[in-house]
């Protein structure tokens, strides 16, 4: 069972993942048989907003970052990316694609922030396992951590300040990018298929 753990672990990182990801697009645009639906579209802009919202306060391998969306949630731009997917699927009424891509999503990512808290408890030390008992994983808290609390993680009170330079260093454009990209594929395969049926 631990080998196969292993195996599974490796096989996600790097590059497959990436791949996974274009192939999970792909499915979710050639799927399309009805036009986006609002709630899907809005749900999908929120995670790409999530995204775009952290990417303004992380600072790799310098301070935990803690401001923003971090003081909700551990991994805002892993639910960001969540919400995205699960928002095309609902945009073009594919709940059985929902359901695949959230169990998929959860083995992938589960293995991949549980890697990445080990290595960020090594290069943070205490501070981040203060931070790890304030701010849940994956599901956000109903209200923010403390300002007080926060600081005791990261003193660095900019660091709770979002930064449009640093989220353009991170490339937080990319978010909203890709739900351009899924809104208008999909709205081109719903087209494309009405068309087919039509003829």
């Amino acid at each position: 069972m631990q080998k196969t753990i292993h195996w599974f672990h490796h096989t996600i990182q790097g590059k497959p993942r990436i791949i996974a990801a274009w192939i999970a697009g792909a499915i979710l645009v050639f799927s399309a048989r009805e036009y986006p639906n609002l709630p899907g579209i809005f749900v999908c802009f929120v995670g790409a907003s999530l995204r775009y919202w952290a990417s303004g306060f992380l600072r790799k391998d310098t301070r935990p970052a803690v401001g923003g969306p971090y003081s909700w949630v551990r991994n805002p731009l892993y639910l960001g990316t969540y919400l995205m997917a699960v928002g095309a699927a609902m945009a073009i009424s594919q709940w059985a694609l929902l359901l695949v891509i959230s169990v998929v999503f959860a083995m992938i990512y589960h293995f991949i922030i549980l890697e990445e808290e080990v290595k960020l408890e090594k290069i943070f030390g205490k501070p981040y396992v203060t931070y790890c008992q304030l701010v849940p994983r994956f599901f956000p808290r109903p209200w923010p951590a403390a300002t007080e609390t926060l600081l005791e993680v990261n003193p660095e009170k900019e660091h709770l300040k979002f930064s449009s330079e640093l989220a353009a260093k991170n490339k937080a454009f990319e978010a909203y990018a890709t739900f351009a990209v899924l809104m208008a594929m999909t709205s081109l395969a719903a087209f494309a298929w009405k068309l087919f049926q039509n003829s």
